[in-house]
């Protein structure tokens, strides 16, 4: 069904393009750049803007870096002369917008002015509350302090949240209480305090840290049902790019990556995993290059697949208790399956208790939706980019690569390159500095 939805889509969008071109219809401005309106510009923050247009004629992917590398071939659902660089993303981080998250789930004086989220705070089947939200900051004197665990119980001794500090010295617990009390632990070095309503941003210094270790533990999780056919094979150019340039970029760090591909229910082949390897070996950077590039879009069948398990799965690898960066990207374009009326289902149970787990363990989930994702899938993704410390991540149409992409409305994100996108990403959450995304077609920009 799911595919069947997507071909439909892929007909519709052809059938219009050609006949713009037969209407001699312009599709850009006079300079030949975006139409249409930028968003306004919000109160954030901080962090970088851009204006988020719409595509012009000839600065689709083949125009741009040479159309001989965007053969696409429909029976087979790829273009062997594919090379990286070609799919555009954004990356949006809600924990540094919170107040525009929090927007989302407003009720408005009327059912059209409610926040986007609103229905699914209101029925709040899939357990998550990041509403209220309290940020630690962890150092020892001025220099951040990464991997404490930092535990918040309730006045009754209860665990309510979990989770560990990054490069940055920075964690977000969400344990839908007004108050209680933090455990800060790093080595033998713990601190207690206690928090209110008015202190949801709190600083901890302790005596003495350990030292972060200079690791990168990477997981790709990627959804390899049929609907992905539209863009896996770009995608997995683009991921061996990203694997290749994270493992050569410092040989002082070592990184360890391993890949999950998932299906569904009913599938012959549900899910592939290919446990944490040392890729800058080159032993094991073959390896898991031939893993990644072997995998091909088939199964599945309906529109949820099975996110949850494959999330479960993820997290219960081994990652260690240590201070060595942890991140998923999870790459996807459909949601998990929901309970429905069958209490005996635990879809939505198994998902949230995978994502407090990430927190716990310090894994930075930056799931990246695909074509063919919905709005749930959106919200879901978004709860587990905010809930873990992680950058939610969306494939956008400037490309021109696969079908129609799921529009989240956020303003005034910047379009990359989704491997330089990812490849910021590592970096950030391993030195605790970000640096500033570029645009995918800064190169072709007039100056």
């Amino acid at each position: 069904m799911k595919s069947l939805r997507k071909l439909f889509a892929l007909f519709i969008s052809v059938c219009f393009a050609v006949s713009l071109a037969a209407c001699s219809m312009p599709m850009n401005g006079a300079d030949g750049g975006y139409m249409g309106e930028p968003y306004d510009i919000i109160d954030g923050d901080g962090g970088y803007f851009a204006e988020l247009g719409k595509v012009s004629d000839g600065e689709i992917a083949g125009e741009h870096y040479g159309s001989e590398t965007d053969k696409y071939d429909s029976s087979t659902g790829y273009s062997p002369e594919t090379t990286s660089g070609l799919i555009t993303a954004a990356a949006w981080n809600d924990n540094i917008y919170y107040s525009f998250w929090q927007s989302l789930f407003e009720k408005g004086e009327t059912d059209e002015e409610n926040g986007k989220f609103y229905n699914f705070y209101l029925n709040n089947r899939w357990g998550f509350n990041s509403t209220e939200r309290v940020k630690v900051t962890v150092k020892h004197g001025e220099d951040p302090v990464c991997g404490a665990f930092v535990e918040c119980t309730d006045g009754d001794g209860i665990r309510r949240f979990l989770a560990k500090t990054g490069a940055d010295g920075v964690c977000y617990l969400f344990p839908e209480i007004k108050e209680g009390f933090l455990k800060v632990t790093s080595g033998e070095n713990v601190v207690e305090t206690a928090f209110g309503e008015e202190n949801g941003d709190i600083l901890v210094q302790l005596e003495d840290a350990e030292a972060k270790r200079n690791v990168i533990k990477l997981m790709l999780v990627i959804d390899v049902t049929g609907s992905m056919g539209d863009e896996l094979h770009y995608l997995q150019t683009e991921l061996e790019n990203v694997i290749n340039r994270v493992a050569a970029a410092d040989n002082q760090t070592r990184i360890d990556l391993a890949l999950l591909f998932y299906r569904d229910d009913g599938d012959v082949e549900k899910f592939a995993c290919y446990d944490f390897v040392n890729v800058t070996e080159p032993e094991g950077l073959s390896v898991q290059v031939r893993n990644l590039k072997a995998q091909r879009a088939e199964g599945g069948g309906d529109y949820p697949e099975a996110v949850d398990e494959a999330l479960e799965m993820a997290v219960n690898k081994e990652w260690g208790e240590d201070t060595s960066t942890k991140i998923i990207f999870h790459l996807l374009d459909a949601p998990p399956h929901s309970n429905g009326n069958n209490p005996q289902n635990n879809y939505e149970q198994r998902f949230e208790a995978a994502v407090r787990k990430a927190a716990g363990k310090g894994i930075r989930i930056c799931p990246i939706i695909c074509s063919g994702a919905d709005l749930l899938c959106e919200y879901l993704m978004r709860q587990t980019a905010i809930y873990t410390g992680g950058t939610f991540v969306f494939i956008t149409d400037h490309s021109g690569i696969g079908n129609p992409h799921h529009d989240p409305e956020i303003p005034n994100i910047v379009v990359e390159k989704l491997n330089d996108l990812i490849v910021r990403l590592v970096n950030g959450y391993h030195t605790g500095t970000f640096e500033a995304p570029v645009s995918w077609n800064a190169d072709y920009q007039t100056p």
